[in-house]
């Protein structure tokens, strides 16, 4: 079994954040890099981490929560959420005349 971690803590992922990652087409390997290298836009809660990543036009993200895991009989992070947008490009309006 692939045994990927961050800050010492095992990442597994929820059933829904391996389905988002299988449609984004990334691997937990990703979400340690991006978990590692990304930077914090929020605060979260106490056990919750959220990092974001920009690479080209788009940013990734990646949300993990610190929880007990029974099969490994340890504390993992569990990663919830991993998301894909693009950046906005800024444009200055002409502002209407009336």
């Amino acid at each position: 079994m692939f045994d990927a971690r961050y800050k010492g803590l095992r990442l597994i992922p929820s059933k829904s954040a391996g389905r988002e990652l299988i449609d984004y087409g990334f691997m937990i390997e990703d979400c340690k890099e991006i978990l590692e290298k990304g930077y914090s836009p929020r605060k979260r809660s106490k056990d919750t981490i959220e990092k974001w990543m920009n690479r080209g036009n788009k940013t990734y993200n990646v949300v993990v929560v610190k929880s007990f895991n029974y099969f490994y009989n340890e504390e993992v992070y569990l990663i919830t959420h991993f998301g894909e947008f693009t950046k906005k490009k800024l444009r200055y309006r002409k502002p209407k005349v009336f």
